[in-house]
């Protein structure tokens, strides 16, 4: 009897993280729509102003196509793995993309991680022309990947 005891917190232990590998973008969704439904109505709408005003290119006058939205810190190892995306990206889609670099480290950034309900870095969010987004994903994602996105939507 005591050696089942023994098997069970560790029969525990290795189906909560497994369940955690499985699930892991499902707990990451619903953390971040926890942390976007929690923000005011007001803080909402003017971060969202901002947005529209940087992002909205239909309005803004800047003839670029997608927003790329980099969440990350300096200090995070699959963050500076990004770095290399962003300038591929960058460079390939010089006028198409606007590639933008949002570090959690510094203060002013905290309401648009917290906008976006970015739980986990790295974090990529692509927005169209209008500032809508129609992508997110989370952890490292390679150019080739991320390329097919805006050759697909439009």
């Amino acid at each position: 009897m005591k050696e089942y005891k023994t098997y069970i917190p560790v029969a525990l232990i290795i189906l909560m993280f497994l369940s955690l590998i499985i699930f892991h973008k499902d707990i990451a969704t619903y953390i971040s729509q926890s942390k976007i439904e929690q923000l005011s109505a007001n803080t909402k709408k003017s971060i969202s102003d901002s947005i529209a005003q940087k992002y909205n290119y239909h309005h803004n006058g800047e003839t670029y196509d997608y927003t790329f939205i980099e969440f990350g810190s300096t200090g995070c190892h699959s963050c500076r793995q990004m770095e290399e995306v962003m300038e591929k990206i960058k460079t390939e889609y010089k006028g198409k993309v606007n590639v933008v670099f949002i570090n959690l480290m510094e203060p002013e950034s905290k309401r648009f991680f917290e906008y976006y309900g970015v739980a986990t870095i790295p974090t990529q969010i692509l927005l169209d022309r209008k500032g809508k987004e129609f992508f997110r994903h989370t952890g490292f994602y390679p150019a080739d990947e991320l390329s097919t996105h805006f050759t697909m939507k439009k």
